[in-house]
C-alpha cells in the first residue's frame, strides 16, 4: 500500500514543479535560462530536505508517522501558494523594485524572494523519499535493493504521470491555482492515509530492534560482506559512491537540457513539447527503478554492477545524438503524412511522444538504475540509514551543478550537440572509475571491452553522428520542409536559452530562433519584405502618434529593424531594447545596411534580460513601450500577451505613454486572438488597431488620449526614404491601415465571449500550438474593413479617406491597396479616368467595372443576372472604403436610370439601397434591403442576399431599430446559409445592444 502511495507523492511533486516554473517564470523570466533556475531552486530544496533527514532520522522511531506530517505540510503549503505569490507580487511590484529601481539589488530581491517562496515545500518534498525508504526498510520485510528501486519506481513513474496531468488536464481546466490545489489535495490524502498507517502497524516498535548506532546496518538487509567491512573502507566507498552519483546526476540533466534544446529545433519549441519530454525522462527514470527491483536480489557485487551500468549509460547517451539527427527527417515525414486538423495535431503530439521516449528513455533508463544501485551498495557494505538521505543529496546537488554546468558553460562553448557527447563521455568515464575503484580494481578484459566499445562509438558520433546544423536551422516542424539547397545557413550559434540562425534564401537574409524565423529583410535595392512593413511600422506610428516620445523601450531584438526604425527620428533620447539572447543580437549584425543604427547610434542601447524581468526591476517610466516578442505558441512568450503584463507596461508608461503590441494573425486562431486582445484591453480601454500587410496587426493602447497621426516620421530625410521603399510615404498611408478603435476591439473580444488572457489561466501557451499546426488564421479583424461593407463605419463612426488623400497602393498594404482600388474603380465609371491600372492589381473588379461601364454606355445588352451581381461586387469593393462624396456620385440613382433606362425594379431597388447606405439614409436603406430579401426582390445569389443582410442589420441599427439583429437573422438568416460575410454578421450581433451605434454614440 505505501508503495501505491508513494505513487500519488512523486505525482503530486511533479505538479507543483510543473506549476511553480510557471509562477516563477512570471517573476525570473520564461526564458530557458530562467526555467532551469527554477529547477535548480527546486533541486537544491530536495537536497536540503533529504540531507536533514540523513542527519536526524536515527533520532525519530516512527519516520512514516514522520513522513504522514511532512505531507499534511506540504499540502498546507500547496493550498497556500496562490494566494502567497499574488501578495508578495503587490507587494514586490509596487513598494520593493520601484525603490531599488534597476540595480543589481534589484535582480538579488526577485531570484532570493522567488526562492524564498518555494523553498519550505522543496525542503519538505526533498525528505520524503529518505522518510518513506527507511521506514519501510526498519520493517526489515524486503531486501534492500528491491525496497529501493521499487519506490524510486512508484515515486518516478507517479512523477512522469503528473508532468502531463498538470499539463494535458489540470492547467487547462483549472488554471495554476486549481492544479496547486489538487496537487494539495493528493498530499492530504496521503497525510492521512500514512498516519493510519503508522498508527495501526506498531511502527515505533521497529526503532530498538532496528537501529543500534549512526552507522549500523539495517536489520535484515546487510549481506556477510557487509559485516566484515572496516570503517576506513566504508568511508572510502561512500567518498567514491557519492562522488559518482554527483557527476552522473550532473550529467544526467545536461542530457535532459541538451535533448530538449535539439528537440524544440524538431518538434517546436512549446509547453506541450517540453512536458512531453520531461515525462519521457521521467519514464525512463522509472523503469529503471523497476529493473533495479526486480534484479537487486541476485547482484552480488552491487558496485560494479552500477559501473557497468554508468557505462551503459553513457553509451546510450551517446546514440542519442545520431537518433536527435535523425529525428527532423522524420518530422518532415510526419508532417507530409498528417493533415493539419484537430486530429492530425494529436497524431502529432503523439508521435513527437514517441521522438523523445526513442531519443531520451534509453539514457535515462540507465540513469534511474544508478540512485538505488549506489545506496543499496553502501547499506551492504555496512553504511545506516542516513546513508539514504546523502546519496539523494547528493544526487540533487549534482543536478543543479549539471544545469548550470549545461546552460552556461558547454552550450555556449560548444554548442548543444557537443555538449550532450561531453556529459555523455563524463558517465562513461565515471563507470570506469567505479569498476578501477571499487571492483574489480583493476584492467579486466571485460572491463578495457567496455572502454574500448565506448571510445569507438564516442568516435563514431563525433565523425558522422551529429546534426547537420541547416536542418536545425529549418524550422522543419512549421511546414515540413528540411533546408533546400537555395537556402544558405551564414550563421549558427547555439547560445545561453536558444539556437540562433541567419539564411539567406535569393536576396533575403532570416533570422530565426530555434528554426522558427522572426524576420526577413532585404537590401535596400531590392523589394521589400512583408516583415519590413511591420516593424517600419513598429518604429514609426509611436514617433507619429506621441507628442514627445524621449524615452522609448522595445521588447525584442528581432533584426534590429524596429530598433533601428525609432532612432531614425532625433527626438528619442534614450532607447532601451531587451533582448533574452545575446546570440540573436549577434547574428542580427548581418543586417548590417539595414539596421546599423541600432548598433552605432550613442542613444541605443540593448539589455539581455528577460523582458518581464527587466521591466518587473524598477525601471523608470518610458514614453512609449513597443513589444515585439516571438509568436505567443513558443513556450514561455505568451506571458508577455496577458493582463499582469500589461499592468506592468502600464506602470512603466507615464501618463500620456504609449504600447504598441505587435500581434500575428497567421497560425492563430479569431478566438485565441480575442483573449490576447481583451488582455490589453484590461489596462489600455483606449487603443486601436492597425493592420501592417496580409499578416500582421499592431494595437496601439493609449494610457491617456489617443492622439492624431502626425508627419514626424517623414520630416527625417533618411527613414523617410526608408518608409517610403516599403509603401509609406506620408501621413495618409498610416491612416489607411488603421482598422478600428476602442469599441471595435472591445466587440472582437465579445464576438468571442473571450476570457482575458491571465498568467495563471495559459490557455494562449496551451491552445495555439495546435492552431500552429492546424494553419489556422485569424481573419475577422481584416475583414471588418477588407470585405468592404461599412460595418465601422455604421458602428463606430470609422471615416473612410477622402478620394484626394494620398495613398500608396503597396503589394504588401492590403488596406492601401483597396483604398486606391475603390478610387479607382468609382473614377473610371464617373469617366475620370481608365481602368488601365486596376486591371494590374485587382483584375476582378477592373472586368467588374468594365462590365458596367460598357452597359452604361449601352455597349451591353442587359443580363438581369450578370448585372446583379456585377453591382454587388462593386459596393463590395466600396461601400467601407469611400468617403461619403464619392459615394454618392457613384450611386446617384438618377444617373443609373439616365444611363440604363432597362433597368428593372430589382436592379433600381438594388441601387438605392447602396445609395442610401451612402447617403446613411437608414430607414430607406433598411426598407430597400428588406424589399430585395423577399420573394418580390429577384432569384438573387446567396453570395448576393447574404450582403443584403448585413446592409440591412447595419441600416436597422443605424437607424436605432430594437432588437435589429436577431428580428433580421430571425426574419431572413434562417433561410440564408453561412457564406463570406459570416464573420460579419456574428460581429454585428455581438455589437448589439453592447455597444452604442455611430448615431446612437452622438459621434
Amino acid at each position: 500500500m505505501l508503495n501505491a502511495l508513494f505513487v500519488l507523492s512523486g505525482f503530486s511533486a511533479l505538479i507543483y514543479q510543473s506549476i511553480w516554473s510557471q509562477y516563477l517564470g512570471l517573476v525570473l523570466g520564461h526564458a530557458a535560462y530562467a526555467q532551469t533556475l527554477v529547477l535548480m531552486m527546486f533541486m537544491g530544496g530536495m537536497a536540503l530536505g533529504s540531507w536533514l533527514v540523513s542527519r536526524f532520522s536515527l533520532r525519530f522511531s516512527r519516520l512514516i508517522g514522520i513522513y504522514a506530517v511532512v505531507e499534511a505540510l506540504i499540502a498546507i503549503a500547496g493550498a497556500g501558494f496562490h494566494p502567497l505569490f499574488l501578495a508578495y507580487s503587490e507587494f514586490s511590484q509596487s513598494l520593493v523594485l520601484p525603490a531599488l529601481k534597476d540595480t543589481g539589488w534589484a535582480t538579488a530581491w526577485q531570484w532570493g524572494s522567488a526562492a524564498t517562496l518555494i523553498a519550505p515545500q522543496t525542503v519538505l518534498l526533498g525528505a520524503t523519499f529518505p522518510l518513506i525508504a527507511s521506514g519501510i526498510l526498519r520493517f526489515g520485510v524486503a531486501r534492500d535493493g528491491e525496497v529501493l528501486g521499487m519506490l524510486y519506481f512508484t515515486n518516478s513513474i507517479g512523477a512522469a504521470v503528473g508532468v502531463l496531468v498538470a499539463t494535458f488536464v489540470l492547467l487547462p481546466l483549472w488554471g495554476m491555482a486549481g492544479a496547486l490545489w489538487a496537487a494539495a489535495a493528493i498530499n492530504a490524502v496521503l497525510a492521512m492515509s500514512t498516519a493510519w498507517l503508522s498508527a495501526s502497524s506498531g511502527e515505533a516498535r521497529w526503532h530498538s530492534s532496528s537501529i543500534s548506532s549512526d552507522t549500523s546496518s539495517l536489520h535484515g538487509s546487510t549481506s556477510v560482506a557487509g559485516a566484515g567491512t572496516s570503517r576506513t573502507e566504508l568511508r572510502r566507498l561512500a567518498v567514491l559512491l557519492l562522488s559518482a552519483t554527483f557527476f552522473s546526476s550532473a550529467a544526467s540533466f545536461a542530457y535532459e537540457i541538451g535533448w530538449v534544446r535539439l528537440l524544440n529545433q524538431a518538434l517546436g519549441t512549446t509547453l506541450h513539447g517540453f512536458e512531453l519530454m520531461l515525462a519521457a525522462f521521467i519514464a525512463g527514470l522509472a523503469l529503471g527503478g523497476l529493473w533495479v527491483r526486480r534484479r537487486a536480489a541476485a547482484v552480488q557485487d552491487v558496485a560494479r554492477y552500477a559501473g557497468y551500468v554508468q557505462i551503459a549509460m553513457g553509451a546510450s547517451a551517446l546514440v542519442s545524438v545520431p537518433v536527435l539527427a535523425s529525428s527532423f527527417s522524420w518530422v518532415a515525414w510526419i508532417m507530409g503524412a498528417l493533415a493539419p486538423s484537430e486530429q492530425g495535431y494529436l497524431l502529432y503530439s503523439l508521435a513527437t511522444a514517441v521522438i523523445a521516449i526513442l531519443v531520451m528513455v534509453p539514457a535515462a533508463f540507465f540513469a534511474g538504475m544508478t540512485l538505488p544501485l549506489f545506496t543499496t551498495a553502501l547499506l551492504r557494505k555496512g553504511a545506516g540509514e542516513r546513508a539514504i538521505g546523502q546519496i539523494y543529496a547528493a544526487n540533487t546537488l549534482g543536478a543543479i551543478v549539471g544545469v548550470l554546468a549545461a546552460v552556461h558553460l558547454l552550450m555556449p562553448m560548444l554548442g548543444v550537440s557537443l555538449s550532450i557527447v561531453v556529459a555523455a563521455t563524463a558517465d562513461v568515464l565515471i563507470g570506469i572509475a567505479l569498476l578501477r575503484g571499487v571492483s574489480p580494481r583493476r584492467w579486466t578484459p571485460p572491463v578495457l571491452l567496455a572502454a574500448l566499445a565506448a571510445a569507438l562509438l564516442l568516435a563514431a558520433v563525433v565523425r558522422i553522428g551529429l546534426p547537420d546544423r541547416a536542418h536545425q536551422a529549418s524550422g522543419v516542424f512549421r511546414h515540413g520542409q528540411l533546408n533546400s539547397s537555395a537556402k544558405e545557413l551564414l550563421y549558427y550559434k547555439d547560445g545561453a536559452t536558444a539556437s540562433i540562425s541567419v539564411a539567406q534564401t535569393g536576396r533575403q537574409l532570416s533570422v530565426a530562433t530555434n528554426g522558427k524565423p522572426d524576420a526577413g529583410l532585404t537590401r535596400m535595392g531590392d523589394e521589400p519584405t512583408t516583415d519590413e512593413v511591420t516593424m517600419l511600422m513598429l518604429g514609426s506610428l509611436p514617433l507619429a502618434l506621441h507628442p514627445n516620445p524621449e524615452r522609448i523601450a522595445l521588447v525584442g531584438w528581432g533584426s534590429g529593424l524596429s530598433t533601428h526604425t525609432v532612432l531614425g527620428s532625433s527626438v528619442p533620447k534614450q532607447v532601451d531594447t531587451i533582448e533574452i539572447e545575446h546570440a540573436m543580437w549577434e547574428g542580427a549584425k548581418l543586417f548590417n545596411e539595414r539596421n546599423w543604427r541600432a548598433y552605432e547610434d550613442p542613444r541605443s542601447k540593448v539589455h539581455f534580460e528577460d523582458a518581464r524581468r527587466f521591466l518587473g526591476a524598477g525601471v523608470e517610466p518610458y514614453d512609449v513601450l513597443i513589444s515585439e516578442p516571438s509568436n505567443p505558441w513558443v513556450s514561455g512568450v505568451a506571458s508577455l500577451f496577458t493582463k499582469e503584463f500589461y499592468a506592468i507596461a502600464k506602470r512603466h508608461l507615464k501618463d500620456d505613454g504609449l504600447l504598441i503590441q505587435w500581434i500575428h494573425l497567421y497560425e492563430m486562431s479569431d478566438a485565441l486572438l480575442a483573449e490576447m486582445v481583451g488582455a490589453l484591453l484590461v489596462e489600455f480601454p483606449n487603443s486601436e488597431v492597425y493592420l501592417t500587410n496580409f499578416a500582421d496587426v499592431i494595437v496601439v493602447g493609449a494610457k491617456g488620449k489617443l492622439g492624431e497621426v502626425s508627419a514626424e516620421p517623414w520630416r527625417h530625410a533618411q527613414l523617410a526614404n526608408e518608409l517610403r521603399r516599403v509603401g509609406l510615404n506620408g501621413v495618409d498611408d498610416l491612416k489607411v491601415r488603421r482598422i478600428g478603435g476602442p469599441a471595435s476591439l472591445k466587440t472582437f473580444v465579445q464576438r468571442y465571449g473571450a476570457e482575458p488572457h491571465s498568467d495563471f489561466h495559459p490557455t494562449v501557451a496551451l491552445a495555439a500550438p495546435a492552431k500552429r499546426f492546424e494553419r489556422q488564421r485569424a481573419a475577422l479583424l481584416p475583414q471588418l474593413v477588407a470585405q468592404g461593407m461599412p460595418v465601422l463605419n455604421v458602428l463606430e463612426c470609422r471615416h473612410p479617406l477622402p478620394a484626394a488623400a494620398k495613398v500608396t497602393p503597396d503589394p504588401f498594404g492590403q488596406m492601401a491597396r483597396l483604398h486606391v482600388d475603390a478610387i479607382e474603380a468609382a473614377n473610371t465609371l464617373l469617366g475620370k479616368q481608365s481602368t488601365a491600372e486596376l486591371y494590374r492589381r485587382n483584375s476582378e473588379l477592373a472586368e467588374t467595372v468594365t462590365m458596367l461601364l460598357a452597359f452604361r454606355r449601352g455597349l451591353l445588352p442587359l443580363d438581369p443576372v450578370a448585372l446583379r451581381e456585377q453591382l454587388g461586387v462593386l459596393a463590395g469593393s466600396t461601400l467601407g472604403l469611400l468617403d461619403a462624396d464619392v459615394q454618392k456620385g457613384l450611386w446617384n440613382v438618377a444617373d443609373w436610370q439616365r444611363a440604363a433606362p432597362g433597368l428593372t425594379s430589382n436592379h433600381l431597388a438594388q441601387i438605392e439601397l447602396y445609395s442610401a447606405i451612402a447617403s446613411a439614409d437608414w430607414g430607406k436603406a433598411a426598407a430597400k434591403a428588406r424589399l430585395l430579401l423577399s420573394p418580390e426582390g429577384g432569384n438573387a445569389s446567396a453570395r448576393l442576399r447574404e450582403q443584403y443582410l448585413v446592409l440591412g442589420m447595419l441600416a436597422a441599427m443605424g437607424n436605432g431599430e430594437q432588437d435589429a439583429v436577431s428580428n433580421w437573422e430571425h426574419d431572413f438568416g434562417k433561410q440564408l446559409p453561412r457564406g463570406p460575410m459570416g464573420g460579419l454578421r456574428d460581429y454585428i450581433k455581438a455589437w448589439d445592444k453592447v455597444e452604442p451605434t455611430c448615431t446612437a454614440a452622438g459621434r
